[in-house]
C-alpha cells in the first residue's frame, strides 16, 4: 500500500466501512479508520471468545511483584501542563517499566527500537507521525462510541453479541473488542475490585488512547524517531484533550483499563492489568 503523503500514514489501512442497520431498517455507512500498527489490537483472529469467570485470579502477587514503578533519579522540574500529560500515561508506564515522572523511560534506547518497530510498526518520523496522530484523532473511542449503546442496554453476553453481528458486517475485530469488553466487565464485578460505574463507560476510553500516545511518543523520542519537542508537544496535547471528559486520576486510570482491557481475551492480561491499577493507587491520592 502506497504512503499517503499528506499524513505519512504508510502502514495504515485507512478506509473500513461498517454497515448497519438501523432501527427501523434502514441502513448506514460509518466510516472508521483502522490502524494495522496496533498489531494484535486490531489482528483478524477469527477466535471466538470464551472466558470462565469461575477462574481464580491467577497468582496476583506474582503480577504485582512483576510490576515496578521506577522513579527517575534526576529531580526535573516540569509546568502543570507536561505533569498533566505524563500523569495520563501511568498506567502504560507502569506496565512497560518505563519511568514515571519525565519524558525520559528509563528503558535502553534499542529495547524501545524493537517495542516500536514488532509491537507497532513504527520504524522512522513518518510512521511514526502517522500513529500518533491516528491516536490523538480516532484511536479506539471512535468504535467504543458506536458499540456503547449495545453495550449498556444488553444484559447478557448471548444478547450482546446478537446484536453486534445483527447491527454490524463484516468487523470482526469490532465484535472481538466488543466481547472481550463486556467479560472485563463482569470480571471486574465478581473481583468487586475495582468498581466500574455505568458513568465510568459512558465516560469512554479517550484515557487509553492518549495514555498509549504518552507513552509511545516518549519511546519514539528516545529512538530519534520524533524529537523532545515534538514529544511533549503530543503529551501535552494528550493531557487538554483528556481534560475535557476525565477530571481526576481515578478517571483517567479506569479510562485506560477499560480500553486496555477490549484489546485482551486472556484472565492473566486482564489479572496483570488491574494489578497496574492497584499498585498505582497511590498516586491517585
Amino acid at each position: 500500500m502506497n504512503g499517503n503523503k499528506q499524513t505519512g500514514l504508510t502502514h495504515l489501512h485507512v478506509y473500513n466501512f461498517v454497515i448497519y442497520r438501523m432501527e427501523r431498517g434502514t441502513v448506514a455507512c460509518i466510516l472508521i479508520t483502522a490502524c494495522r500498527s496496533l498489531r494484535e489490537i486490531y489482528s483478524n483472529s477469527p477466535h471466538a471468545f470464551s472466558v470462565n469467570f469461575n477462574h481464580k485470579s491467577i497468582k496476583m502477587e506474582a503480577h504485582i511483584q512483576a510490576l515496578r514503578i521506577n522513579r527517575n533519579p534526576l529531580n526535573l522540574v516540569l509546568g502543570m501542563k507536561r505533569k498533566l500529560g505524563l500523569r495520563i500515561g501511568y498506567m502504560e508506564a507502569a506496565l512497560k517499566g518505563f519511568y514515571l515522572n519525565s519524558i525520559e523511560t528509563g528503558v535502553h534506547p534499542q529495547k524501545l527500537t524493537r517495542l516500536l518497530s514488532e509491537e507497532f510498526h513504527c520504524v522512522d518520523t513518518e510512521s511514526t507521525n502517522g500513529l500518533l496522530q491516528f491516536l490523538t484523532n480516532e484511536g479506539d473511542r471512535v468504535p467504543y462510541q458506536i458499540m456503547l449503546p449495545y453495550l449498556l442496554s444488553s444484559d447478557n453476553i448471548n444478547e450482546f453479541e446478537t446484536i453486534i453481528h445483527k447491527r454490524f458486517f463484516g468487523v470482526e475485530r469490532f465484535v472481538r473488542q466488543g466481547n472481550n469488553l463486556y467479560r472485563f466487565v463482569k470480571y471486574t464485578e465478581e473481583r468487586r475490585d475495582p468498581i466500574i460505574w455505568i458513568n465510568d463507560l459512558e465516560k469512554g476510553i479517550i484515557g487509553w488512547d492518549m495514555g498509549l500516545l504518552v507513552s509511545l511518543a516518549r519511546a519514539s523520542q528516545t529512538c530519534g524517531h520524533i524529537s523532545k519537542e515534538q514529544a511533549w508537544k503530543y503529551i501535552e496535547q494528550a493531557a487538554q484533550l483528556c481534560s475535557l471528559d476525565l477530571h481526576t486520576a481515578e478517571e483517567i486510570d479506569k479510562s485506560f483499563l477499560l480500553g486496555r482491557a477490549m484489546q485482551s481475551e486472556k484472565i492473566e492480561d486482564w489479572d496483570r492489568l488491574l494489578s497496574c491499577y492497584s499498585l498505582l493507587g497511590r498516586h491517585r491520592k
